[in-house]
């Protein structure tokens, strides 16, 4: 059997590591390398030359940039974006960058795996719409019955939105409602947790289980 190679970035090194031991577990994958930061891509697909690369979607560096990088190097490489959220918003990024999948924290191994090895036989991995809301959803309801704090659902949902670096729009959108009402949701947020700037909500957010990463 002919093994699937893997070339992981995270900038998370609880996820570059988790998952590289989640998908050495699996006989046919095989993690060539993983890497802290994007920076490092297009040296380590040159040297690697991996079948996929498996690459942050919130990386340090413009992913749109990266991805051509890694292509030029390495023209049948494929690449697959990963998330702590599989948001709508950047499933449209992945399409829009050339990437075959967008994985998210929520799957599986045996899902995720499965995925991979579609992609490495030329198809995709996306999920449904429908499937991404219902996860994002599930997500956000879960901690509003687990965690202790002064906020209303619709400013949680906006709180997770802003750890995940979307802008007012994106979060409009994902949310169906409107730019105006979501800045009024994080002038409330910042109040309520006495917090000056998006980067100190977006620690916040993460220091106190809102998101994962």
């Amino acid at each position: 059997m002919k093994k699937i190679s893997l070339l992981v970035i995270n900038d998370h090194p609880i996820v570059r590591e988790g998952l590289t031991q989640v998908l050495d577990r699996f006989e046919e994958m095989e993690v060539v390398s993983s890497g802290a930061s994007s920076y490092q891509v297009k040296d380590l697909v040159a040297r690697l030359q991996p079948d996929i690369l498996l690459m942050d979607i919130q990386s340090m560096a413009s992913i749109y940039q990266m991805a051509t990088e890694a292509q030029a190097t390495k023209p049948d490489l494929h690449i697959v974006l990963t998330s702590s959220l599989p948001l709508p918003e950047y499933q449209r990024i992945a399409e829009r960058i050339g990437a075959k999948g967008l994985m998210s924290a929520f799957d599986d191994p045996e899902q995720i795996v499965a995925g991979l090895r579609s992609v490495s036989e030329g198809g995709l991995f996306f999920q449904p719409n429908g499937t991404i809301r219902s996860l994002v959803q599930k997500h956000r309801d879960g901690i509003n019955g687990r965690l202790e704090h002064p906020l209303s659902p619709r400013e949680v949902d906006v709180l997770c939105c802003v750890a995940q670096a979307m802008t007012a729009k994106e979060i409009a959108l994902d949310l169906q409602i409107s730019v105006k009402t979501v800045d009024r949701h994080k002038a409330n947020i910042m109040n309520k947790l006495n917090m000056r700037s998006q980067i100190e909500l977006a620690r916040y957010a993460i220091r106190n289980g809102f998101v994962e990463v």
